[in-house]
């Protein structure tokens, strides 16, 4: 679908201190929704199209009961920035977003201001913002040939966040998702797609950065900033930049500063629903919800059946509870569909992800905490349990 009838000016804004890279330049296009910031080619005539064969993009309505259950509990972590951007929250008032959308210097500046800038959360075609946030710090950002990045903290934090992964970069063929606010409008899903080499596809008429990714997920202008999701686990592990047809691109999130600021805070997660606890519950039919039953001294987890397109957390181990935990997984699941994730600290900044799948046991060793063990469910077949046994915390 065109844009030209969305476009009233192009103001280039390319100030002197924030010069733009040598590939890209910053834009800011005024639409009738407001201004929306965003990169094009230096000397592109206008505004690059980034619907890329038919357009996907679906809006979210009734509280995401248009869209797979799975990412419902995720919806109300998404922003949409006052200078025409996306952002999500990933914990404590932490959010991530596009460089190019405060006009980040080509390296990377710590501490900057970030006055007059809102975030509303939760914008859907049919539900107005539940929260505005004001931007208070730019923890550090950067617009370069490589890398476009921002991380900041809000006034207000929302109280959904989402899971990061910064254990490494995601495998070439990742399957991916991305929800934004495209040209504005209330939030909207661009279905999924794949991570793609930086360089080298077909069609491709411009390389990215060596930190950055190609992929052909649908967005518009305003789609800047939006988190590009594992869609296996719904896990953060890019930020969408730009893009230049046939592709679009983004930022390795292990290539940012992020790790360096969250330090040794625990790695923000998901607000999930439902939380399997260790509580003995009767199975509902025909809606499939975990059981879970405890046995003496440290208790078991022992869930299941499990119904389609669920994603629940089968545990937690804390920082507090130990330095690191150790357990057994046996598990009853759709093989190389159906998957158990566990998440542990790799002991400096980052994150360790490690999944399971199938009729299978296996022991995990003295992770170093915080842990989580979830489950994630696709659209077929029953998974007919996951058993955690033999926990054991290491204060």
């Amino acid at each position: 679908m065109g844009l030209s009838g969305l476009l009233s000016a192009f103001v280039v804004s390319c100030a002197a201190e924030n010069p733009a890279p040598s590939k890209m330049e910053v834009r800011k296009l005024q639409t009738e929704a407001g201004e929306i910031t965003t990169l094009v080619p230096v000397g592109s005539p206008g505004m690059v199209e980034k619907i890329i064969g038919e357009n996907e993009l679906t809006p979210v309505l009734n509280d995401g009961a248009n869209i797979p259950e799975r990412y419902r509990s995720l919806i109300n972590g998404f922003g949409r920035m006052s200078m025409g951007c996306t952002a999500t929250h990933i914990g404590d008032g932490l959010v991530i977003s596009a460089g190019h959308c405060f006009e980040a210097p080509p390296n990377r500046t710590n501490n900057a201001k970030c006055d007059g800038i809102k975030v509303e959360w939760g914008v859907r075609k049919d539900k107005p913002a539940y929260l505005t946030s004001n931007c208070e710090k730019i923890l550090a950002y950067e617009t370069s040939d490589d890398r476009d990045y921002a991380i900041f903290k809000v006034d207000k934090a929302p109280p959904v966040k989402l899971a990061v992964d910064l254990s490494g970069r995601p495998r070439t063929d990742t399957k991916i998702t991305i929800f934004g606010f495209p040209q504005l409008r209330p939030l909207e899903w661009s279905k999924t797609c794949a991570i793609k080499p930086g360089s080298g596809n077909a069609g491709q008429s411009q390389d990215w950065g060596v930190d950055q990714f190609s992929h052909q997920c649908d967005t518009e202008p305003g789609n800047s900033g939006s988190t590009v999701l594992d869609d296996d686990s719904l896990v953060v592990v890019g930020i969408h930049d730009g893009g230049l047809l046939p592709w679009n691109y983004g930022t390795y999130l292990v290539d940012t500063p992020l790790a360096e600021i969250l330090g040794n805070a625990p790695t923000p997660r998901p607000t999930v629903q439902p939380t399997v606890r260790p509580t003995v519950q009767p199975t509902p039919q025909p809606t499939i919800v975990p059981t879970v039953r405890p046995t003496p001294g440290r208790p078991d987890i022992v869930a299941g059946p499990f119904g389609n397109n669920s994603r629940i957390e089968l545990a937690s181990f804390s920082r507090q509870e130990g330095r690191s935990v150790s357990f057994t997984i046996e598990t009853d699941t759709e093989s190389g569909r159906d998957l158990v994730i566990v998440s542990s600290s790799d002991g400096f900044f980052g994150r360790r992800t490690q999944r399971m799948s199938g009729a299978k046991t296996r022991f995990f060793g003295d992770l170093k905490t915080p842990v989580t063990v979830t489950f994630v469910s696709d659209e077929e077949v029953r998974s007919e349990f996951v058993a955690i046994r033999e926990i054991a915390v290491r204060r």
